[in-house]
């Protein structure tokens, strides 16, 4: 890496920590700290331990639903590939930007298991556009079942969001409308990526021509996204908290969605603020709680990943004796 190109990421990094900080501070500046301080060391290390088993479940599950279009491309990589590969990405990619860094690895490392890099990368964009549709469906069933307040706050940036992720699937997907991301790329780039383009459609092609793997994969998404609401829910429970699940379902994929922005630390601030602004916003609980709920959630997560952790020490423990078998 130039250091041309270290000095937009180096900035881009010291922007997302400045964001994260600055949401943190300014909600907990925001709330009575004493009160914050009881929420936050009432929490017991069996409610983290079972947060974390729950979050790891949920991670191993992703590996699967990934797993199912791997199938369509590789059939020579294992379930147990996918969870290595999964479980090893998110743990390097705790701190990069949003979900991009993490799915970034996860193509790299699909790639070098399987030499096929138009397969990998078709295989993560159709994991991340069916992960933000199932998102979108679990949003659009909390706007239906929460308050009507919600329908006004979020539901016209939400149908924006929807439309343009509706079109950008439609012009890689539909072979009639590729010619206009063709013409979008300029000239000389077109030309040196244009046989690995078509190895990325020929993979797409095969995902549009199997409509029971698209509903499958739609289906197994929704579910993940459910688990998630799940997970925030249980960590309402384990501290205390008698909350409406129908608040959850309505909040908890709206503040999902604003925390894949890449302008955070792993959308550390982003969540806390989204989730302590609406909960209040519907006096579900207080702030207090809802805070404490969003840290417990993203601590779980973080140790939810350091099996990647032993995965990618064995990893590079093989490279090594592959390259000097001594003893």
């Amino acid at each position: 890496m130039t250091q041309e190109t270290k000095r937009p990421t180096k900035l881009a990094a010291i922007i997302r920590a400045v964001v994260s900080i600055g949401l943190i501070l300014g909600v907990v500046l925001s709330m009575d700290s004493r009160e914050l301080l009881d929420a936050l060391f009432s929490v017991s290390l069996t409610t983290l331990l079972v947060l974390t088993l729950i979050d790891l479940a949920l991670r191993v599950f992703s590996a699967y639903r990934w797993q199912v279009l791997i199938a369509t491309t590789s059939k020579a990589t294992t379930l147990w590939d996918t969870m290595r590969i999964t479980f090893t990405s998110s743990f390097l990619g705790q701190a990069l930007p949003g979900v991009i860094g993490v799915e970034a690895l996860r193509i790299y490392s699909l790639s070098r298991a399987t030499g096929n890099m138009a397969g990998a990368f078709a295989s993560v964009v159709a994991d991340r556009v069916f992960g933000l549709a199932s998102l979108a469906i679990v949003i659009f069933i909390g706007l239906a079942v929460g308050p009507e307040e919600l329908q006004s706050l979020i539901l016209k940036p939400l149908l924006f969001v929807v439309v343009l992720v509706a079109f950008g699937v439609l012009l890689v997907t539909v072979p009639a409308l590729r010619s206009v991301t063709h013409r979008i790329i300029p000239g000389i780039l077109r030309d040196r990526i244009q046989d690995w383009a078509d190895k990325v459609y020929e993979c797409f092609d095969q995902y549009r021509s199997r409509p029971m793997l698209i509903a499958l994969s739609l289906l197994l998404a929704t579910i993940f996204q459910f688990g998630r609401v799940m997970l925030f829910y249980a960590a309402a429970l384990l501290i205390g908290s008698s909350a409406d699940f129908i608040y959850f379902i309505a909040v908890i994929p709206i503040v999902m969605f604003a925390a894949l922005l890449p302008i955070s630390i792993a959308g550390l601030g982003v969540r806390e603020a989204g989730l302590v602004y609406l909960f209040s916003e519907f006096a579900v609980m207080d702030n207090a709680s809802a805070f404490t709920i969003s840290i417990l959630v993203f601590v779980s997560g973080i140790l939810s990943t350091l099996p990647g952790a032993w995965f990618y020490t064995q990893d590079r423990k093989k490279t090594s004796e592959a390259v000097d078998p001594t003893p």
